[in-house]
């Protein structure tokens, strides 16, 4: 009987305890274990993210994106005819494209060739652009019209 309530002892309430005891112990040497696997993992998220913008960096301060397709284009002139829509003239090669800008689309208005912009005089800079932009519009229709 004595050996009985012995063992109804052990795994009652003995074994419980040194389970519990065994599984402390064990925990704490497998969080600090996580723990460092967490900061090795930030760290290299860190490294990956540090290249990623320095790459970006060097590429924006060299120019690297710029010109891959052989077309040098620059934008000439721009001029805003409502709150949201402009007309801009880019240049590409020796010709000039008036270009109708919206949020939505961009349209072609004309293809001239390169010319001198005029100078300006002391005023605003629309104005002039606006006067020549206009002088050089006629000027294609009536060559059309030819």
């Amino acid at each position: 009987m004595r050996a009985v309530v012995k063992a109804l002892f052990l795994l009652f309430f003995a074994a419980p305890v040194a389970l519990a005891q065994v599984q402390t112990v064990s925990r704490q040497p497998s969080s600090v274990v996580h723990a460092g696997y967490m900061i090795q993992g930030i760290i290299g998220l860190m490294i990956v993210l540090g290249l990623i913008w320095g790459a970006w960096w060097i590429i924006r301060r060299t120019g690297f994106n710029r010109g891959f397709s052989g077309v040098q284009m620059k934008v000439v002139g721009g001029l805003a005819v409502g709150h949201r829509e402009r007309v801009m003239i880019v240049e590409i090669g020796d010709q000039w494209l008036v270009l109708g800008v919206t949020p939505h689309q961009i349209t072609t208005l004309a293809t001239i060739p390169k010319q001198a912009l005029p100078e300006e005089e002391g005023q605003s800079r629309s104005l002039p652009f606006a006067a020549w932009l206009k002088k050089t519009m006629d000027r294609q229709k009536n060559d059309e019209k030819s």
